[in-house]
């Protein structure tokens, strides 16, 4: 009884990479881990695993027909976006700085931008 209520999609490239994509998608701490159900982060895994869809995409280039080379390409591409941000924003954001949208907290001495500051200046 178990089985008929687990759906268990067909395998084909696609589906091989929407399943590598939830990997990457659950390390960047954007998802929950489907088995613990816990939200947390792993860089490197998640590098890891954009690095394999490059890889795949590459030994692949020319054996895709269109839909599957739009969906890896998006994929990668979405993946690529998000684990930037999501890099950036945790070295932003090291343990003793202030928040870099923290304007209480003397962010304006601090974290003026440079076109703050030619403002001011005029």
């Amino acid at each position: 009884m178990e089985n008929a209520e687990k759906y268990v999609p067909e395998m084909n490239f696609v589906t091989f990479i929407l399943t590598l994509s939830s990997s990457a998608w659950v390390s960047l701490g954007k998802i929950s881990d489907p088995l613990s159900g816990e939200v947390k982060k792993d860089l490197e895994g998640a590098k890891y695993t954009i690095d394999a869809l490059i890889m795949l995409r590459e030994k692949t280039k020319g054996n895709l027909n269109e839909e599957e080379q739009k969906v890896l390409n998006d994929i990668i591409s979405e993946l690529q976006a998000n684990y930037a941000e999501t890099f950036f924003v945790d070295e932003a954001r090291t343990p003793g700085d202030e928040s870099p949208q923290d304007e209480t907290t003397g962010s304006e001495e601090k974290g003026t931008s440079n076109k703050e500051t030619n403002n001011q200046e005029k």
